[in-house]
């Protein structure tokens, strides 16, 4: 068990507002708290074992505990630890726009990069409807998504998820 465990629930409950999460449900019972990840798996503050089957909500995806990835942002937060790409680049990001659209086909050749997936798709969507606009089509703005899909927490991303119970609070959406 984790040496700060009761610390740490008591701070959990009392400070921290989780993600979708109906809070009660900690009235009674411990929440589960994450202290690490090696590879697939997370391990919990009592010792328990899990597979992060959803990649730490999708992000995830080349495991926990990779140090040469830490070493990778470590270096270059030493550098430069952030800056934004408006009218400016630098170098890592210019090197990395060159490697992601050497994977894309045909003339698709320019990266944007996002904080996440829900900005991404804000961004994709926007994209979209300036397009439209820029070509003579103003009102061509609808969204097409699948019934169960879940395309991010931002309010035009929750607009065109295909969960209603992830959207139901926060109604009425972007139309």
């Amino acid at each position: 068990m984790h040496p700060d465990y009761d610390h740490l629930q008591k701070a959990a409950k009392d400070h921290l507002w989780m993600h979708f999460t109906r809070h009660s449900t900690y009235d009674h019972a411990d929440v589960p708290i994450i202290v690490r990840g090696e590879g697939a798996y997370i391990w919990d503050a009592q010792g328990k074992r899990y597979l992060d089957g959803l990649a730490g909500l999708f992000v995830s995806q080349l495991g926990h505990g990779r140090t040469e990835l830490a070493d990778a942002a470590a270096k270059q937060a030493r550098e430069l630890a952030f800056m934004p790409l408006w009218s400016y680049a630098h170098p890592t990001a210019i090197e990395l726009a060159e490697r992601v659209a050497s994977y894309a086909p045909g003339d698709l050749n320019r990266v944007f990069f996002t904080s996440g997936g829900g900005e991404a798709v804000e961004t994709a969507w926007k994209l979209a409807k300036n397009y439209f606009k820029l070509t003579g089509k103003p009102m061509k703005h609808k969204v097409i998504s699948r019934a169960i899909a879940y395309h991010g927490t931002t309010q035009g991303a929750l607009s065109i998820t295909g969960l209603p119970g992830l959207k139901a609070q926060f109604e009425p959406l972007v139309p």
